[in-house]
């Protein structure tokens, strides 16, 4: 894909159509997978966590390696937000989606190191990309919920009490274990794996762009007129 200031108009239209696409598979998986309840051995699975850990890393590094441009990653995860925040499923939705859109800040922000940036997108070994898949797991579920706590209240217009959020910062850590081991096993699959990383140049684009659009839309129709 050519650098921003080298794209045509054409490409612009088929990066939005990617990006919608990315983000509509991801809201549907956060309203599908990410509204089950899970219990391995008696225990409750943070499914935030899981999801955080797992299709949210991918889809993000996927925006960022396919489109090429900061903020990729960060519209992807507001698409999806937008998708949970209509879903009528779960008790707190707009908890998930404000979760969800800090979980693509919070992954730009990573990548606006160059050495993780540059680790991330051109190194090959396992362990270096498994390593930084579980910090940014554990970054990402953490502060994304962290931000949650805060910011809920904010726009349901609660009370906001910090020594509440300070609370459970311990709960939130416990929880983010799902987070960085999953971030540590699908951070080094999405890169290593070429047949993910498409060339948009290389495509048909009319027929990338319908396919993309069509789906799109599909994954938002079920979500809200068939799932639930």
């Amino acid at each position: 894909m050519n650098t921003s200031n080298d794209r045509k108009p054409v490409e612009y239209i088929m990066i939005i159509a990617g990006i919608m696409l990315l983000g509509s598979i991801w809201g549907l998986l956060e309203c599908t997978l990410g509204g089950l309840k899970w219990e391995v051995f008696g225990l409750n699975i943070s499914m935030g966590s899981v999801m955080a850990g797992s299709f949210g890393l991918a889809f993000m590094i996927l925006a960022r390696r396919m489109f090429n441009f900061t903020g990729a990653a960060f519209l992807v995860a507001l698409v999806a937000g937008s998708l949970r925040f209509v879903a009528p499923v779960g008790s707190c939705v707009i908890c998930s989606a404000i979760a969800i859109g800090a979980e693509g800040l919070v992954f730009e922000i990573i990548l606006s190191r160059k050495s993780f940036r540059e680790n991330l997108f051109g190194n090959k070994d396992f362990m270096t990309l498994a390593f930084l898949g579980v910090i940014s797991g554990f970054t990402i579920f953490t502060v994304g919920y962290i931000t949650t706590q805060i910011m809920t209240p904010v726009f349901t217009g609660g009370t906001l009490v910090m020594m509440d959020v300070f609370r459970i910062i311990p709960l939130i850590i416990g929880r983010s274990f799902y987070a960085a081991v999953l971030g540590g096993i699908f951070v080094p699959v999405i890169v290593l794996y070429d047949n993910l990383h498409l060339d948009l140049n290389k495509l048909n684009k009319g027929i990338y762009f319908t396919a993309s659009s069509a789906f799109s839309i599909l994954c938002w129709v079920m979500v809200l007129f068939i799932l639930f």
